[in-house]
C-alpha cells in the first residue's frame, strides 16, 4: 500500500527544545535544594521517555529512594516549563517548508511529552496547522516505545500500519513504529539520539529537508502525489 501517513516525534525531530528543558530541570533541582547543575550535553541524553523518566535519570540513586522528592522535583519542573517552554525553543531548519511540501499526506505528531505542552509548542512555533492529529501519553494511555500511540493514531485516521512512516531521533521512536508494524522508520541524525539509537532506524537522514527525496526514492507509488510549496 502507498504511504498515506507520516508520523513525527517532537523533541529532537521537529523542534530543538533542549535549552528550555535544561533550564527548567535545573530550576527544579535547585528549588528542591539539590546542588547540581546539568549541562545541555548531559540533559540531551535524558530526553525521550517523558518527564517522569527525565527526573529519575537526573537525580542520584540515593535521591530516588525518596519518591516524594522525585515527585516534588517533577511538579517544580512542570510548573516552570509551562511558563518557559518557548523561550528558546525553535523548529529545526526546513521543518515548516517540508511540512508544507508534504501535500497530500496525513501527518501526525506522537510525543512522550505531556500532550498540552506538545500542543502549546506546536502552536507557538506555527506548526500546529500542518498536523491532522497529535498524540501523547494522555491520549494513547501508553508511551513510546509501546506501539499503542502509533496504533491510536492509525485507528483515529482509519489507516493501516503499512501506510505509515515513523520519523524520530531515538530508539523509542523506532521501536514504537516497528512494534506497530509501520512501513519504515526514519532517523534524524541532528536530534538527541546517539549512534546506537540510529542503528535501529531503517533509514537515516541528516536534515529534515532530505525526507521528501527519501520518501519518493523508496516508494514508487508516491509519484502519483504532488508536492506544493506555495
Amino acid at each position: 500500500m502507498p504511504i498515506s501517513l507520516i508520523i513525527f516525534d517532537l523533541d529532537g525531530t521537529l523542534a530543538d527544545t533542549l535549552t528550555d528543558i535544561t533550564n527548567s530541570l535545573n530550576h527544579a533541582l535547585k528549588a528542591k535544594g539539590l546542588e547540581k547543575t546539568l549541562t545541555e550535553g548531559r540533559v540531551k541524553g535524558l530526553i525521550g521517555e517523558g518527564v517522569g523518566k527525565l527526573i529519575e535519570k537526573a537525580i542520584s540513586q540515593k535521591e530516588l529512594e525518596n519518591p516524594e522528592l522525585a515527585e516534588e522535583i517533577k511538579k517544580k519542573f512542570i510548573a516552570h516549563y509551562k511558563k518557559h517552554l518557548l523561550d528558546n525553543t525553535e523548529a529545526y531548519p526546513w521543518v515548516p517548508e517540508v511540512l508544507k511540501g508534504l501535500y497530500g499526506f496525513k501527518k501526525a505528531v506522537i510525543s512522550n511529552k505531556m500532550y498540552p505542552l506538545t500542543k502549546k509548542i506546536l502552536e507557538g512555533l506555527g506548526l500546529a496547522p500542518y498536523f491532522d492529529i497529535v498524540a501523547g501519553p494522555e491520549t494513547a494511555k501508553e508511551k513510546k516505545p509501546s506501539p499503542a500511540p502509533v496504533l491510536y493514531v492509525l485507528d483515529k485516521l482509519g489507516l493501516d500500519p503499512s501506510e505509515a512512516v515513523m520519523i524520530g531521533d531515538s530508539k523509542f521512536d523506532f521501536r514504537s513504529g516497528k512494534a506497530a508494524k509501520v512501513k519504515c522508520t526514519v532517523g534524524v541524525s541532528y536530534g538527541y539520539g546517539n549512534g546506537g539509537d540510529l542503528k535501529e532506524a531503517d533509514y537515516v537522514i541528516g536534515g529534515i529537508d532530505e525526507l521528501v527525496t527519501l520518501l519518493y526514492k523508496n516508494e514508487p507509488m508516491l509519484e502519483r502525489r504532488t508536492t506544493r510549496r506555495d
